[in-house]
């Protein structure tokens, strides 16, 4: 990941890239507070991108050590996720989920539906939109359950090039969610297997793929 935005003492900066290393290596010896103090200093000098940003709030909001999590939501809160379609998804997630704090589901959905709207925003993250928000209505998060809704959304995520949400879509046509309130033959094995192949090189999705042959042979 690229972190550097504009010319800054490279001392200062490999510091943090170290830091950052440490986080992805879940090295035990990484002080996360201070990792987030510097980052968020850098942020206010203007020193990282909104990208970079929302990579080391993810890694923080998906790294096991100890507060690492709310200090990732806290990263997110305090930037200020309006300029960027990048940290208004990894804000979204986190309240969805959720992750590093409480969570709001209402505001979550809210901010993804927002970035599907979004024509400036790169098709990658509108489809992590679109996955989450398939999520939503798969499970009732923040929303009625909506069987339709959610097999909708999943396609569309696989359209925007978020191969992962074939996945769900699979499942879905395997019958292993969704099958008492849809209207479609389900299970529909030949109809998954096709979901399966949208998803690429996802090894979820190979997995399963790989599974339904095996059965029908």
């Amino acid at each position: 990941m690229e972190l550097l935005t504009m010319n800054v003492d490279p001392g200062w900066f490999g510091q943090i890239e170290r830091e950052w290393n440490m986080l992805r290596r879940g090295d035990p010896s990484l002080d996360p507070e201070k990792f987030f103090r510097h980052v968020l200093s850098a942020t206010k000098a203007g020193f990282l991108s909104a990208e970079s940003l929302a990579a080391v709030a993810n890694g923080l909001l998906t790294s096991a050590m100890h507060g690492a999590p709310l200090l990732g939501r806290r990263l997110l809160e305090q930037v200020g996720t309006n300029r960027h379609p990048t940290l208004r998804v990894a804000l979204a997630v986190s309240l969805v989920t959720p992750t590093g704090g409480d969570a709001d589901f209402e505001t979550g959905n809210a901010i993804l539906e927002d970035v599907m709207k979004d024509d400036l925003a790169e098709g990658r993250l509108r489809g992590v939109a679109a996955a989450a928000l398939a999520d939503s209505a798969r499970l009732g998060r923040g929303m009625p359950v909506d069987v339709k809704k959610a097999v909708a959304r999943y396609d569309r995520a696989i359209e925007l090039g978020h191969k992962a949400a074939a996945r769900n879509l699979g499942l879905y046509w395997e019958g292993v969610w969704g099958a008492d309130s849809s209207n479609e033959g389900l299970p529909d094995n030949a109809r998954a297997i096709q979901t399966y192949k949208r998803g690429g090189t996802d090894a979820r999705c190979q997995s399963r793929m790989s599974n339904l042959r095996e059965a029908v042979q």
